[in-house]
């Protein structure tokens, strides 16, 4: 099996793509034109940061701007 999943802009090009085969000890991430080999660990760190960051209260219903 191998999983793979792009996130493009609005005019199509790709701005970043995660890759990775069953058997493979790395993960594939490409943004833009960097590409980089993360082990299974970095990336469930790297899935956990960005779990956080999309977890938080968006900008507009934070308390403490609007009083």
């Amino acid at each position: 099996m191998k999983a793979t999943v792009a996130i493009s802009t609005t005019t199509g090009s790709e701005i970043l793509t995660v890759s990775v085969d069953d058997y493979d000890p790395f993960v594939i991430l490409a943004i833009r034109d960097a590409t980089l080999q993360l082990t299974r660990d970095e990336c469930r760190k790297v899935s956990d940061a960005l779990r956080a960051a999309a977890m938080r209260e968006p900008y507009e219903t934070a308390p403490y701007l609007f009083g």
